[in-house]
């Protein structure tokens, strides 16, 4: 599927036929720059690599499989209608296999799959969980077992790349009670015996495709290397942040004001979802900078709380992102994994939810006192879940300072529990 008007009339000519100035281009390139861990300024040299690449026809060939899925990444990726930068990148790389987006069908397609794995040196995109079920039928193509087919392109190809959670830890497919055996494919190639090939997970749902492009572009620019993962295998410069360290709604975090009820004026203001169960505090990734859309919007900008997709666990599926954060909205603390069974402890929750929000509203007074948010969005009057919790932390005090003049009566009267029941010291 590689474009050869990308070599004929030159790249910045083909970037223009698609409707992308070269300001556009030199822009992306030195946003990718910095997700492969250089510096902005790098934007020009990223681009002249690339084009020197893409005219010279050196760029590695992809394999893209499709597995246990809803075809999300693909369609994450693909914004056929008006392609976006990334989606051109992707375009002038040498695609030479994709059920989605391939010219081609049936046998002839199914041949120059099998061709490019005969000549190795490929990259693998791999989308979708590993279906193991029924010894791998549950999952079958063209005739062969899906399973088959993963060992076959993983075995001869130079990296394997997991687009989307799915892929990394079987996501929806293996949410509870996953009969279909789905699973992650860094986990399915261990247990086969596959431990050489690099595999990069990129989660989340779906993949970002901005995320596909800096690993392609990283690979493609350092002589065939892999950018740093960390112990899930994912890219450092991707995945080294929590999500709420650049969430646009942080400000609200820190004064204190937090939706409760959709619907609310809270929300109309944009106040912070951490109260409706947005996990970005405890998610690891680059969402709120990349964004998906052409970087029009993403999950917490649009309304929705984060949902933690990209906290998918590559080791096991026992502890399924799907499962183990379901519901989504409401409930601010995982499951937890007991005896097989998914299990809210719910007294535990409520009581750390409660020293949680006590901790929020003391830093937000202090940031009031110290002057940092004159000027800020007005504050919310107080909600009745902020009255109950005000109450049960007054009860708590007045059950401490009682305790402590009990106490002190003891001490000044001289005697202690033993003497009082009779005992000696």
């Amino acid at each position: 599927m590689r474009d050869d008007a990308a070599r004929e009339s030159g790249m910045y000519g083909y970037l223009a036929s698609r409707g992308i100035s070269r300001r556009s281009f030199l822009k992306f390139c030195g946003g990718l720059a910095v997700a492969i861990g250089l510096t902005e300024a790098m934007g020009p040299r990223v681009a002249e690599a690339l084009e020197e690449k893409v005219e010279s026809g050196k760029l590695a060939p992809v394999i893209w499989l499709e597995a246990g899925s809803c075809t999300g990444c693909t369609e994450s990726f693909a914004q056929a209608e008006v392609p976006s930068i990334a989606t051109v990148v992707l375009d002038m790389i040498s695609l030479d296999y994709c059920e989605s987006l391939s010219a081609g069908a049936g046998t002839s397609l199914e041949e120059a799959k099998r061709d490019a794995i005969e000549k190795g040196g490929y990259l693998l995109v791999y989308e979708g969980a590993v279906m193991t079920g029924w010894d791998g039928n549950a999952l079958r193509i063209g005739g062969e077992k899906g399973t088959d087919i993963l060992l076959e392109a993983a075995r001869n190809a130079d990296a394997v790349i997991c687009a989307g959670s799915c892929a990394v830890d079987g996501g929806w497919m293996a949410a509870d009670p996953n009969p279909a055996g789905a699973m992650g494919a860094q986990e399915f190639l261990r247990r086969n015996g596959i431990v050489d090939v690099p595999v990069i997970n990129l989660p989340s749902c779906p993949v970002n495709p901005e995320a596909v492009v800096v690993v392609l572009v990283n690979y493609l620019l350092l002589d065939r290397t892999i950018p740093e993962l960390d112990s899930k295998n994912r890219p450092v410069p991707i995945f080294g942040q929590f999500i709420h360290e650049n969430c646009a709604r942080r400000g609200h975090f820190e004064n204190g004001e937090f939706v409760y009820r959709f619907g609310s004026e809270e929300e109309r203001k944009g106040y912070c979802l951490y109260a409706m169960g947005c996990r970005g505090p405890q998610t690891r990734s680059s969402c709120s900078l990349y964004r998906w859309n052409r970087r029009v919007s993403w999950c917490v900008e649009s309304g929705a709380p984060c949902c933690g997709c990209a906290e998918a666990d590559p080791r096991t599926t026992k502890r399924n992102w799907v499962s183990m954060n379901a519901p989504f909205s409401g409930s601010r603390f995982r499951d937890l994994k007991v005896m097989g069974k998914n299990i809210q402890l719910a007294p535990v929750a409520a009581g750390v939810a409660g020293v949680v929000a006590a901790a929020i509203v003391v830093h937000g007074f202090g940031m009031k006192i110290a002057g940092r948010t004159k000027g800020g969005p007005p504050v919310e009057k107080e909600t009745e879940h902020e009255l109950n919790e005000r109450l049960y932390r007054e009860a708590l005090e007045e059950a401490r300072e009682e305790r402590a003049r009990e106490e002190e009566r003891r001490e000044v009267g001289g005697t202690s529990d033993d003497e009082r029941g009779g005992g000696a010291r």
